[in-house]
């Protein structure tokens, strides 16, 4: 089953006060591929008056420390974490780490015959940058029962409730001890959507509504999501600055806007690794067969319906170059087919791009650095009212906005005023250790629209779904947008009505609801909005002389963001 947020009129879970209860559903393979649960209000372990926490989906074998594994930050907290295993029957075991690859009597392993990636950790020490790295990156824990322990399963929350309660503040720094969140994309209707959530994709039925086929969508195909045809180009480089976008999403497909080679796209952005030479991938790869941008089948493997968010990075990479011909993207896949993502991935995720963005600082491989990020996931807080300088993705973000990269995430699709993170870091300051506020890009959350005229944005309505509050920025529009799809995407929906032809007269029909060989699709979510204003953010950059330094970068950000119209704006209390 999905999971949803129970109704909560009164507002009762942590920061939930005054906040409509936002709509948030997280399918039932994501459960299963992540082994998650559902933090719950009503029984999840509280210290003293503290009040109910809002519903998360999280991994419960898992918990996110703050430092580099193998750091000088992580030794305190790592320390403390054993010693509340010992107490509670568990053992910690560092999962982003790797020791060298030697044998057992200290040998070296040959690794042209055993491959093995190498972690974040082991990159950054060989590439001397684990001294800059071990302040913004984290440590992946696994929480393993001990042998012979019979009690009721670890659970990371609890975990983390008694080290807050028992553990020394200075030595653990257990303020920035995090749980692995499951965050989902913000296409509308499924995944984050306005409308998903208990049952098979949407309502109480099948789909939707109660029945197999009533309501919003059909099977197989995401609701708010078909095929339109366009006859459209992305517009010609300008051959003035091309700004560097990453999009961190479910990858990209095949489409004409996006050859391969193109010196505009980075299909599968690498790391070099000093010690064998082999590239190491910035994203997760997916096999060809569960690949969301290719067949994009990978849920349903049964029925062969397209997966909820089949296409999704495709989409957003056609956003993005609608609103800049000059920018290069770089595509980092993150999110699966259904829409979810692993906290722990995005970690990893965006600690290599960190490290891909400094080598290009540093002048030490060719290529520009980082302009803007773009993400169209989040999820909400456990306890949204006090969220910290905690460990999770958080700090990486802070890594790039200090090297001058500006992050624009989506507000979500909850049609809450309820905070949604990462988008909701965006009025919070950027400090360093002292907690003293330090220059940093912007980071831009950004809520959906209405069509409407682009040039009075600010008389445009906000979409029904879109969340919105003082904590988001801008808005763009984010209901039926049209952009690319990858144009293998054809499953297994058929046409409602087909007469094969005829003498005399050719075949004809209804639309296949799931065959995107014609390239483009129609879409809502204010996770198109976001990929909208990065455009425009790297539309505005294409005209300006890139800085070399940190500070410049920063500035240059600071600048485009702040001359941007930020859309229409409510009375905020």
């Amino acid at each position: 089953m999905s999971e949803t947020t129970p109704d909560d009129p009164a507002g009762r879970g942590a920061g939930g006060a005054g906040h409509p209860t936002p709509v948030f559903g997280v399918p039932a393979s994501a459960f299963r591929r992540f082994r998650a649960t559902v933090l719950s209000p009503d029984d999840a372990v509280r210290r003293g008056a503290e009040p109910p926490v809002h519903p998360t989906a999280y991994r419960p074998d898992r918990l996110i420390l703050p430092g580099l594994p193998g750091g000088d930050t992580i030794a305190g907290p790592l320390a403390e974490l054993k010693r509340l295993g010992e107490d509670m029957g568990f053992t910690p075991v560092v999962l982003n780490d790797a020791p060298d690859a030697r044998a057992a009597d200290g040998a070296e392993v040959d690794v042209k015959r055993v491959p093995r990636q190498p972690s974040v950790a082991e990159l950054a020490r060989a590439l001397d940058l684990a001294g800059e790295l071990d302040a913004v990156a984290r440590t992946i824990v696994e929480l393993r029962p001990d042998a012979g322990r019979l009690a009721a399963p670890i659970d990371a929350w609890d975990v983390l409730q008694r080290a807050r309660q028992d553990t020394d503040e200075t030595a653990s720094q257990v303020s920035r001890w995090s749980l692995s969140h499951i965050l989902m994309s913000a296409g509308y209707h499924s995944g984050v959507g306005y409308h998903s959530g208990v049952g098979y994709h949407s309502g109480v039925g099948y789909h939707s509504g109660v029945g197999y086929h009533s309501g919003v969508g059909t099977p197989g195909t995401a609701d708010g999501r078909t095929p339109v045809a366009v006859a459209s180009s992305p517009g010609e480089p300008s051959g003035r600055r091309s700004p560097v976008v990453a999009i961190l999403d479910t990858g990209l497909g095949a489409h004409p806007w996006f050859p391969k080679g193109s010196p505009l796209v980075d299909h599968d952005p690498t790391i070099e690794d000093p010690k064998t030479g082999r590239p190491v991938p910035v994203g997760l790869r997916f096999p060809a067969a569960a690949d969301p941008e290719h067949r994009g089948v990978s849920v349903d493997t049964l029925n062969a319906t397209l997966d909820a968010m089949a296409g999704h990075g495709t989409f957003v990479a056609g956003v993005v170059r609608q609103h800049s011909a000059d920018a290069t993207l770089v595509i980092v896949p993150v999110m699966y087919g259904d829409g979810a993502a692993d906290e722990t991935d995005v970690v990893e995720a965006l600690e290599k791009l960190f490290l891909w963005n400094r080598l290009r600082l540093q002048g030490r491989v060719d290529g520009t650095p980082l302009d803007v990020v773009s993400l169209s996931f989040g999820y909400y807080h456990e306890t949204p009212g006090s969220v910290d300088d905690e460990a999770g993705l958080f700090a990486a973000l802070r890594a790039l906005q200090r090297d001058g990269v500006c992050i624009v995430a989506a507000a979500g699709n909850g049609a809450t005023t309820l905070p949604f993170w990462p988008a909701a870091l965006s009025p919070l300051p950027v400090t360093d250790d002292t907690r003293a506020p330090v220059m940093a890009a912007p980071l831009v959350s950004v809520g959906a629209t209405n069509p409407g005229d682009p040039t009075a944005i600010d008389q445009a309505t906000v979409a029904a779904f879109s969340n919105t509050g003082p904590w988001v920025r801008v808005y763009r529009c984010g209901v039926a947008v049209v952009s690319t799809m990858p144009t293998t995407l054809n499953s297994s929906q058929r046409p409602d009505l087909h007469v094969d032809a005829r003498p005399g007269i050719p075949a004809r029909g209804t639309p296949d609801p799931d065959d995107y060989a014609c390239g483009f699709g129609v879409w809502s979510g204010s996770s198109f909005s976001a990929p909208a204003f990065a455009g425009q953010v790297a539309a505005a950059l294409a005209g300006m002389t890139a800085e070399a330094d940190a500070a410049g970068r920063v500035a240059q950000a600071s600048k485009v963001v702040d001359s941007l119209p930020p859309g229409p704006r409510g009375v905020i209390s």
